[in-house]
């Protein structure tokens, strides 16, 4: 268990193991956050990053979480690698917070249509 981290660290991706030993890493240049909270189950804060690859600078949005029981504190979350699910209007929250005012870092023109 442990707090979430700002500014994020760099997240390292271990290859697969039909391609064999090591690891790419990844950049988060953006980080929108909303916290959600059952009272029954816990909190969990839905993340939506943009990271950038070190290797070639593609961009991609990852969909990630942190979870702790109710009534837990700042130092009781525990991270969870994907948002499997979560409610429709915490999805609308994120990109809305993504697009005016994120947590951490920027995530540019990346909603805009071109």
């Amino acid at each position: 268990m442990g707090r979430i981290i700002t500014p994020p660290r760099d997240i390292h991706y271990p290859h697969p193991k039909a391609v064999g030993p090591g690891y790419e890493t990844a950049e988060i240049i953006g980080r929108a956050m909303v916290l959600e909270k059952f009272p029954k189950w816990g909190d969990y804060m839905r993340i939506l990053d943009l990271v950038e690859w070190k290797k070639d600078r593609h961009r991609e949005l990852r969909f990630c979480q942190y979870y702790r029981k109710a009534g837990g504190t700042d130092r009781d979350w525990i991270f969870g690698q994907g948002a499997g699910h979560m409610k429709i209007a915490t999805y609308h929250e994120l990109i809305r917070k993504a697009t005016t005012r994120p947590d951490y870092g920027t995530f540019g023109n990346v909603f805009k249509k071109s």
